[in-house]
């Protein structure tokens, strides 16, 4: 061979530009990416907790309105109890009722205080684990016709 100097295709030299990451740059990147998705998990279980009470508030808003129908039913002389002769499914005091797997507590209260006007208040509370008890509070009147 001229020259005297005998190289193999097959090896390379090292050079000291090399691409690739370094073990403290792959930390960094899974330290950082593990930041972000904690953090996505944190707002994704807010999320979630959110929809569960505005489900449960409106499941106790529709508990509600279902008892001043059934007393708009009955009329005025028989709100807040049973007819003779009929029914009504929501008569005053505290009532359980569960929808949804969740227990809500529906309590109805009458002040017929003013002449010819019932107001009936019902209130619906139901227990949010950790959040604690939640209620609702809805009103109307029932005039004598």
């Amino acid at each position: 061979m001229p020259g005297g100097k005998i190289t193999h295709p097959i090896v390379r030299t090292a050079s000291k530009n090399q691409g690739g990451f370094t073990l403290i740059e792959i930390f960094i990147a899974i330290l950082l990416l593990t930041i972000g998705l904690l953090g996505t998990a944190v707002l994704t279980t807010g999320v979630v907790r959110g929809n569960l009470s505005s489900k449960n508030t409106t499941t106790a808003t529709a508990i509600a309105q279902t008892c001043f129908e059934e007393n708009r039913r009955v009329g005025y002389s028989n709100a807040g109890a049973v007819p003779s002769g009929g029914s009504n499914s929501c008569t005053t005091g505290a009532t359980n009722v569960t929808s949804g797997g969740v227990s809500f507590t529906r309590t109805l209260t009458i002040d017929a205080s003013v002449s010819n006007i019932k107001m009936l208040t019902v209130v619906v509370s139901w227990s949010e684990g950790a959040a604690g008890t939640k209620s609702i509070t809805l009103r109307t009147v029932l005039a004598a016709t």
